[in-house]
């Protein structure tokens, strides 16, 4: 066998395995939180020095007016708990209702066994009431920090998935008890990460082996 034919032989798998290991790194993951593209947002939400970056800050001409940053207003719960799939009461807390806030949202294909993680920061002025950032993960509502738990300076939430398949990502930062004092929550270093499995890539690396074995022996 020709170097040629070898290689035209080897090509269907040598493309197989890189595909496969394509998505295993995030390789079609098009999102990230250098930008808004890609994202639905519903809010005060801007993409800044590599993050994402949303507020509780209503344009009402008060003193949140300062801590709004991207010119639209932070959106009514409602708004919030429609946008993500949510009943209306679930971004209450601690017997406080949820009154404002924002989200950003995308969705993403992973493989089984892949992991989406992204790190996180909250803080904030509110020294009454539960505000407090979220995630929620296709159905699932996880409540990252509040103002009573605010979290470190650098914080990761990860998720992996079990079967593959479509992943919907919501991510939010809401007032409660009250329309005052701003709440912010930063996203970063969004990132998806995992490897093939395993019998996958034996049978492609298995297969290319036996491509080259058989183009040896010819050439001999």
């Amino acid at each position: 066998m020709h170097l040629s034919s070898f290689r035209r032989a080897a090509a269907p798998l040598t493309a197989a395995l890189a595909t496969t290991l394509c998505l295993a790194s995030g390789g079609a993951f098009a999102q990230t939180t250098g930008s808004l593209a890609g994202w639905d947002v519903v809010g005060d939400v801007v993409a800044q020095s590599g993050a994402i970056t949303l507020t509780t800050a209503y344009l009402d001409g008060a003193g949140d007016q300062a801590g709004n940053l991207s010119g639209s207003s932070a959106a009514d719960f409602f708004m919030l708990t429609a946008a993500a799939g949510l009943p209306f009461t679930a971004l209450d807390l601690g017997g406080e209702e949820a009154t404002e806030g924002s989200l950003a949202q995308a969705s993403f294909e992973l493989l089984a066994g892949q992991t989406l993680s992204f790190r996180w920061q909250f803080g904030g002025v509110e020294t009454d009431f539960l505000d407090h950032a979220f995630v929620v993960v296709n159905d699932t509502l996880f409540t990252l920090a509040t103002t009573a738990a605010p979290g470190g300076a650098d914080n990761l939430f990860s998720f992996t998935s079990s079967s593959g398949g479509t992943v919907a990502l919501s991510l939010g930062v809401v007032d409660t008890g009250d329309f005052n004092g701003v709440s912010t929550l930063g996203i970063s270093a969004l990132q998806v990460s995992a490897v093939p499995e395993p019998a996958t890539v034996a049978m492609l690396l298995a297969g290319l082996g036996l491509v080259g074995a058989a183009a040896r022996r010819r050439t001999r």
